[in-house]
């Protein structure tokens, strides 16, 4: 199986230099919790989850309205291409710890995102468990 067969599209995405408050409402809009975050090219270049906004920005009595999303964002990001094999992406989610997996094209813009419910969902109760463990054993407080 292929990424592009279980990834979802049609990504929404953030500017790293849209503001906090910004990046919060388009999560609410959407009724999502992560966001992949871009630069002026569209390339992915982090991403800012609504966890990310609690511990970092909530928690420590920052201005929303003022605070960058690159502020606050994780810069690692995760990523496969949409005609990668599915096996490679959860092999990468959990040797990286992370819960989702960003789809990118050629030139590193987002295009989809597998997360740990949609492999779930796919897949026999062994494998989606065996990811879902080795994720969860290691994902630090950002993801």
């Amino acid at each position: 199986m292929r990424c592009e067969e279980i990834m979802k599209g049609d990504v929404s995405t953030v500017s790293r230099d849209a503001t906090v408050q910004e990046a919060a409402r388009l999560m609410a809009e959407e009724d999502i919790g992560f966001l992949p975050v871009v630069d002026g090219s569209g390339k992915a270049v982090g991403t800012v989850t609504d966890r990310d906004i609690v511990v970092r920005l909530v928690a420590q009595g920052l201005p929303a309205d003022s605070i960058r999303v690159h502020q606050v964002m994780t810069n690692k990001v995760v990523t496969c291409k949409r005609s990668d094999d599915l096996k490679a992406a959860q092999e990468r989610m959990k040797q990286s710890k992370v819960s989702r997996i960003l789809a990118v094209d050629d030139k590193g813009a987002p295009v989809g995102v597998i997360s740990l419910g949609d492999l779930a969902e796919r897949q026999d109760e062994g494998a989606a468990g065996s990811t879902l463990r080795e994720v969860k054993e290691g994902v630090s407080l950002t993801h």
